[in-house]
């Protein structure tokens, strides 16, 4: 998924007072150089305003006038902007984006179950992973536009579905990026947009010194999850640490019964304390967090793997220090950046950041 369902669910929440139907927007194709890629999702409202970015503002105007439609007799459409040549001029938007991008726009009963955000909403609450197919176009009237199925990781694919709609599920569970497929059952055609469901990435970070603040605040602007735990009291502070998910005072014996780490993706080491750092490092050693990043010289970092033991092994190729890019921080909100941008650096090559099929793939099956 292209979007952090957060950011989609915290507005879908906000906007659910006011009780009006709502547009969902999703990129479902792109060719060349676009803003977002698919997969990324914003709301548009009856009143014109948005809440998340796709295009960057290149035909968010044109983008509002189409939604009116769906408003007005809540039938899904597809919609295609193409910014790769002179003549998008001839539409009026004169973009030269280089790029093109098709949409499914989608429209969204408040009152009623609310789709696909009903299923994303659950993703955020219970974690969950997984596959949601969205129907975009069709002739078959057993599967129409507007249909959706979402089906979790590591589960058994229900049986009822027919075979080619397992064959779009079964190769976004395997390869996790975004397809958008044309299948052909019968003398019938429907179109599917596959997309690759997760929760945010939840980041640890360990050590609430006041270097921590700028770090967490950063994060929670980029919606991640973020929990703080140190082992003092006095400074695992709920006051300082007001953007964070979570801030507990634990020891670090006692941290897999506080945290649930088999959800954290990354974790960060900063309790300016080595002995402290040792102690939670060989209980990070035997999870399955991805990346590890320590704060201080290349010497410390040797020297805590060392102390490490055996366990070292099991720390091989997860984790980096000094914490961080290279951008010549010296502040600590500088220092914050150059952390947050490792951190989503590795967790993109880790996931996601794969150069996107260019082509709505034909899958002919028989019906």
């Amino acid at each position: 998924m292209n979007t952090n369902p957060r950011t989609l669910i915290n507005a879908y929440r906000t906007l659910q007072d006011a009780r009006r139907p709502l547009v969902l927007a999703t990129v479902i194709e792109t060719f060349g150089s676009t803003y977002r890629k698919a997969g990324a999702r914003m709301l548009i409202t009856e009143s014109g305003e948005f809440h998340g970015i796709i295009g960057g503002g290149c035909f968010e105007g044109d983008l509002l006038e189409r939604a009116q439609q769906v408003f007005a007799d809540g039938q899904p459409a597809l919609h295609f902007y193409d910014m790769r040549a002179e003549e998008d001029e001839l539409w009026g938007l004169g973009l030269g984006c280089n790029g093109a991008v098709r949409l499914l726009l989608e429209r969204i009963d408040i009152l009623q179950d609310a789709g696909p955000l009903s299923i994303l909403q659950r993703c955020l609450e219970q974690r969950n992973r997984g596959v949601l197919a969205t129907v975009c176009a069709s002739d078959n009237p057993d599967y129409p536009a507007g249909k959706h199925f979402f089906v979790r990781e590591n589960t058994f694919i229900q049986d009822d579905l027919p075979g080619w709609l397992l064959t779009g599920i079964r190769q976004v569970r395997e390869t996790k990026l975004p397809v958008l497929a044309m299948h052909t059952p019968g003398h019938e055609t429907v179109t599917v947009f596959y997309d690759w469901i997760q929760p945010p990435p939840h980041l640890l970070i360990i050590g609430a010194g006041p270097d921590a603040i700028p770090l967490t605040g950063l994060a929670h602007s980029m919606d991640w999850e973020v929990t703080v735990v140190d082992h003092r009291e006095a400074y695992a502070d709920r006051n300082k640490f007001f953007t964070a998910d979570q801030v507990l005072a634990v020891k670090p014996e006692a941290l897999m019964d506080h945290v649930e780490l088999d959800s954290v993706d990354a974790a960060v080491l900063m309790t300016h304390n080595i002995n402290y750092d040792e102690r939670f490092l060989k209980i990070l050693a035997e999870t399955n967090i991805g990346h590890i990043a320590m704060l201080g010289p290349v010497s410390r970092r040797d020297r805590l793997l060392k102390k490490s033991g055996n366990l070292s092994a099991l720390l091989e190729g997860r984790v980096t220090g000094p914490a961080g890019l290279d951008i010549g921080a010296r502040l600590p909100e500088e220092i914050a950046l150059s952390i947050m941008a490792e951190l989503v650096a590795r967790y993109r090559r880790n996931h996601v950041l794969m150069v996107q099929p260019e082509v709505m793939r034909e899958c002919a099956v028989a019906g």
